[in-house]
């Protein structure tokens, strides 16, 4: 009678056979195709290496072995550079886009991209920064972590007119849900005098559009020095 153990084998060499089809599943959501390919891949890769360890392995009934084994990994090595390669190309093109704007223009922009722009704009300045995907006025935009491992969050308002205190008083309380040290809101139309004054003396920086123009501008100018100084 065979073991829990062997039938597991047994269903993961069958099943392991189909891994180009489960792989090019993700590719359904355009947006995120890449990166899912990448996290199926590294999942069944997990599942290989197991597999080397099965003492009475399945013959492959679609491409023999070794052939489909090289095959996998050759397939998930070129996924991941391709997604490093699409990473720099959006990269820079954001870079160039933020660069070439200005205040007015933000105001034009997808929520998706201001949030991807200001992830964007961290990163820039040597921090480590992702969209967090959340929506609705009280969640965290982007996520930022410094050198030293410190979190921070930041919130988007894409808004046509200023932020008002509340928005200011709720995001303060998100900030200590998600022991962040500090916290940025970048609003393009900037805030009232009373949500300025709410926020002084407390760990939050308040900038509108020209100020996250002007950053961009700052960070260009900090790469430029810094590739001269390098040369």
């Amino acid at each position: 009678m065979l073991s829990l153990i062997q039938i597991l084998f047994y269903v993961f060499d069958i099943v392991f056979d189909f891994w180009f089809v489960l792989i090019l599943a993700p590719l359904q959501n355009r947006k995120s195709g890449i990166r899912n390919m990448i996290y199926v891949w590294a999942a069944w890769a997990v599942v290989r290496i197991i597999l080397f360890f099965n003492p009475e392995p399945t013959p492959s009934f679609m491409i023999h072995e070794p052939l489909n084994t090289i095959l996998f990994f050759a397939t998930g090595f070129v996924l991941i550079a391709i997604w490093f390669l699409w990473n720099y190309f959006k990269s820079g093109q954001l870079r160039k886009k933020a660069l070439g704007m200005s205040a007015k223009d933000l105001l034009d922009l997808p929520p998706g991209e201001f949030e991807e722009m200001t992830a964007e704009l961290y990163r820039a300045r040597g921090f480590q920064a992702h969209k967090t995907g959340a929506s609705g006025d009280h969640g965290v935009d982007v996520v930022v972590k410094s050198k030293d491992g410190k979190t921070m969050v930041v919130q988007c308002k894409r808004w046509r007119k200023p932020v008002g205190e509340p928005i200011i008083r709720e995001f303060y309380g998100t900030m200590h849900h998600e022991k962040a040290v500090q916290g940025t809101i970048i609003a393009t139309s900037g805030f009232t005098p009373q949500a300025i004054e709410w926020a002084k003396g407390k760990p939050m920086f308040l900038y509108d559009g020209n100020k996250f123009i002007e950053m961009w501008q700052k960070s260009k100018k900090q790469k430029s020095l810094a590739q001269q100084n390098g040369g």
